[in-house]
């Protein structure tokens, strides 16, 4: 019998390895796929290998080079439709830290509070990837989209 098909692929951006192998452990048994990257320069390099990622979940601290704020940047400009969450046990975001759609959660963290984040972003990027370039209230079998259109 196969593996049942993942929720989602996480790209999981984390500086710390034991807090690294606490969370991937917490979203693959929720059933996520789960990319492992150490900062900022190595997530990047998973998305421009074009590997299929729903949500880079990423810490804001992460010596040396980029932080998780410009990473949320850069992944926002780059790759639109991917879900960014964030998370910090010391730095909060100020004005203009997180670009429109990205979620900060501050550390600790629960497993219900992350699991609820992680699966709200990959629905939401797996269904705007769904939708076809010219029509943006339909999926590509053309049923009506499911996330609900805002004015």
């Amino acid at each position: 019998m196969s593996d049942p098909k993942p929720l989602g692929v996480i790209l999981l951006v984390e500086d710390e390895p034991l807090v690294r192998l606490v969370v991937a452990d917490i979203l693959m048994d929720a059933q996520f796929r789960v990319i492992e990257a150490a900062d900022a320069e190595e997530a990047l390099t998973v998305l421009k290998a074009e590997v299929d990622v729903d949500v880079v979940l990423s810490d804001v601290e992460m010596p040396p080079g980029m932080n998780g704020y410009d990473l949320a940047w850069q992944i926002h400009k780059n790759w639109p439709s991917m879900g960014i969450l964030v998370a910090s046990g010391r730095e909060w975001p100020r004005a203009n830290d997180l670009p429109p759609g990205a979620v900060f959660m501050g550390k600790p963290y629960s497993h219900a509070t992350l699991l609820s984040h992680v699966l709200a972003a990959a629905g939401k990027a797996q269904a705007a990837r769904a939708k076809p370039a010219g029509d943006p209230d339909e999926t590509a079998d053309g049923a009506a989209a499911p996330v609900p259109k805002t004015a």
